[in-house]
């Protein structure tokens, strides 16, 4: 047994388990050689530690009844949540005190113990009292030690063992696993109330009893009194750690050294909650955190998951037939290329089966996948990889931890990856695809798969997986504007889109029917003006993988340009441009996109007979690392051309650039609701009619005038 320590414990939290089930509660306890030295209250104990089953420090020994544990505590966690909520009044709840530990055993199975204890300040917070736990019955045994309500006036209620429902584990309809859920909600908890709970884990059939890893963060919503994560390993292993943002609180570990472990013991305390800002990191990459392993590198995770890959990535002569066939006719490497991965994209349906080390890592061979016509984001990569085999390309599939949910942690050995992709070897290049990206038009992938690291298993290699040029992920937008002298504007519109924006408009496309496609062209012009006609909304076939997705429409914005005295004042639909990622006087985090872009306007305005251009916005231009910007407006006669390009060239503004970077954003917004003044000519001033003279001689017959 590997979980024995030499410590004092302040409160009575200790239940000692005998070889013969029987359990003991104690207050300290200590060991000298092979004896544990015990007190409970005035009595001491002395104990062989071969007797000795287990020692459980989050619980003590339940009663049939219910499953109340010792509960002195309670009252000093109740004062301390008071004083918590002093200090953070504005707070929905308070994690009073949460504590983890995970213990690795000799034999490599593992034991996780956790308690946490909430005060709920709001009626927002009363969800704390619903408990949700998942387990693998194949690999784990979940006990819940503790669960109960602590009131202002003192009263306790437990929860009984037959309010503890457990099912299977929900999914949606294209994701399965073997996991129950273990449900239960606490009872009386109101506003005022402490939510107390604790459990244990048992995983007494591990993937690989060297595969020891986890991670723990120490912020969150809510203010956070006191959190500690204990981990215990025996002595004949070593524990590689890396820490992340924990500036200002204690990064190094204490290390207890037990009979048979070592405990790496954390202790964070008063964290503040999380102040969340627009387009800020992910969770992970700003909260303190922890990340343990007992493999420092990925050498022995490769030597496992390897020769798996190496099996399930087999060319059999059902795959290469349907290479054959879906390559026949193509007229070079690169279309047969985009046709395998389209074939993937669109024929492999994406179901996720998940049970063992090999199905969660590695995914199902590529025949079985094909057999199937469908398969989650792994078994799509090693398909994908598998049929470029066979045209000569060598391909991959590789993990990554898309860029949405943080930086992947490669500094030790651990299961961090969220994705898979295929890695394509070609010309002396790496370059990436997406199977699961049904909508992105070859070459392009999906958007938070850019700037990230793959972890090739089959090479051993870790990647960067790059961020695209903004040309990559571009829109180019085209406006033909037709102005009458009533104001009355007529547009032709047409946009074309690459990358994950040309994909954002095609899945949006493929989901709505014609009809509906026409109303909601409608609705968007309609917000800005009800007096309008459309004459066209239409776009090209969202399955056409061939060509890049175009979409038109033209409308008509009766009397849209209003008028003032002689003057004609015309603002361009749609041209505003707002930044709400600049909205905050400071920020604490840096702005991260999920990639670059790029955007272009060319704007054909022609000014209505009788009018000349009175006024017309000057040129702007903004050059910096992080945003590049320029507008034109030129004169050509009757016709007013408006060129506009924005690009993002960088995924990432750091603090320290913000209010350069902010003050860049609001002089484009500013730039882009400038008018234009168009003024009526004046008209020529009318002659008044005079009479015509008749100059012709009167005449009399027979004489002279």
């Amino acid at each position: 047994m590997c979980f024995l320590i030499c410590i004092s414990l302040v409160a009575p939290a200790a239940v000692i388990t005998m070889n013969d089930g029987s359990t003991i509660e104690v207050n300290e306890i200590a060991f000298e050689k092979d004896v544990l030295q015990a007190v409970n209250g005035s009595d001491s104990i002395e104990l062989p530690r071969a007797r000795i089953q287990d020692i459980s420090f989050s619980g003590r020994k339940q009663k049939k009844t219910d499953l109340a544990t010792d509960v002195a505590d309670l009252p000093a966690l109740y004062e301390k949540a008071l004083k918590l909520l002093a200090k953070y009044p504005d707070s929905d709840s308070i994690t009073v005190s949460e504590d983890a530990s995970y213990q690795h055993r000799c034999d490599g199975t593992n034991l996780t113990r956790y308690r946490g204890v909430t005060y709920i300040a709001k009626e927002e917070a009363l969800w704390n009292a619903q408990i949700s736990l998942s387990f693998d019955p194949h690999r784990e045994k979940i006990k819940i030690l503790h669960a109960r309500s602590y009131s202002s006036d003192g009263q306790i209620q437990s929860l009984a063992p037959d309010q503890i429902k457990v099912s299977k584990g929900t999914s949606d309809s294209v994701y399965f696993d073997q996991y129950q859920d273990l449900r239960f909600t606490i009872p009386e908890v109101s506003v005022g109330s402490l939510v107390d709970y604790s459990y244990e884990v048992e995983e007494f059939n591990p993937f690989d009893g060297n595969l020891f890893q986890g991670r723990a963060y120490f912020q969150g919503d809510a203010p956070i009194g006191e959190s500690i994560l204990r981990v215990s390993i025996p002595h004949d292993k070593q524990l590689h750690f890396v820490t992340c943002n924990c500036e200002g609180y204690a990064s190094a570990p204490e290390k207890i050294d037990g009979v048979d472990s070592i405990i790496y013991n954390w202790k964070f305390t008063d964290v503040a909650p999380l102040i969340a800002e627009p387009y800020m990191p992910a969770y992970r990459d700003v909260v303190p955190c922890i990340y343990y392993s007992l493999n420092k590198d990925f050498t022995y995770v490769h030597n496992k998951l390897k020769p798996m890959f190496e099996k399930r990535f087999q060319l059999t002569d059902l795959v290469k037939k349907k290479v054959e066939e879906i390559i026949e006719g193509a007229k070079d490497l690169n279309e047969k290329i985009s046709r395998l991965y389209l074939f993937c994209q669109k024929e492999i349906r994406y179901i996720s089966i998940k049970g063992n080390l090999a199905s969660n890592q590695v995914g199902h061979p590529a025949e079985e996948t094909l057999k199937n016509k469908y398969g989650d984001c792994t078994d799509k990569g090693m398909l994908l990889a598998t049929m470029l085999k066979h045209i000569g390309v060598k391909a991959y599939p590789v993990g990554i931890r898309t860029n949405n949910a943080g930086r992947a942690i490669r500094d030790i050995a651990i299961f961090d990856d969220n994705h898979c992709i295929t890695e394509v070897h070609l010309d002396g290049r790496i370059f990436y695809l997406d199977s699961t990206a049904t909508d992105y038009r070859y070459p392009y992938f999906r958007s938070d798969d850019h700037d990230t690291i793959a972890d090739n298993t089959i090479l051993g290699t870790l990647n960067p997986v790059p961020l695209p040029p903004p040309e990559d992920n571009a829109v180019h937008v085209t406006r033909n504007i037709t102005l009458s002298a009533d104001g009355t504007t007529r547009i032709e519109f047409e946009s074309t889109q690459n990358g994950s924006s040309e994909a954002y408009f095609r899945e949006s496309a493929r989901n709505m029917k014609p009809e509906e496609y026409e109303k909601q062209v409608r609705a968007s012009v309609a917000a800005i003006t009800a007096d309008y006609i459309l004459e066209l909304a239409t776009h090209t076939n969202p399955l056409d993988f061939t060509d890049a997705f175009k979409s038109t429409s033209i409308y008509t914005l009766n009397r849209f340009a209003p008028k003032s005295g002689g003057y004609m004042i015309f603002a361009i639909p749609y041209f505003e441009m707002g930044f709400p990622e600049v909205s905050l006087k400071n920020r604490k985090f840096p702005i991260v996109y999920t990639t670059t872009r790029l955007r272009t306007d060319k704007v054909n305005i022609t000014v209505p007979e009788g009018y000349t251009v009175k006024y017309l916005p000057p040129a702007l231009r903004v050059q910096s690392p992080y945003v590049e910007f320029e507008t034109i407006y030129d004169q050509q006669g009757q016709q007013i051309k408006v060129s506009r390009k924005l690009a993002f060239p960088r995924k990432i503004v750091p603090v320290a650039d913000y209010e350069s970077f902010k003050a860049d954003l609001q002089k484009i917004a500013y730039s882009s609701k400038e008018r234009i003044f168009l003024e009526e000519a004046e008209k020529p001033e009318e002659t008044p009619e005079v009479p015509p003279i008749n100059n012709a001689s009167d005449t009399v017959s027979g004489g002279e005038k």
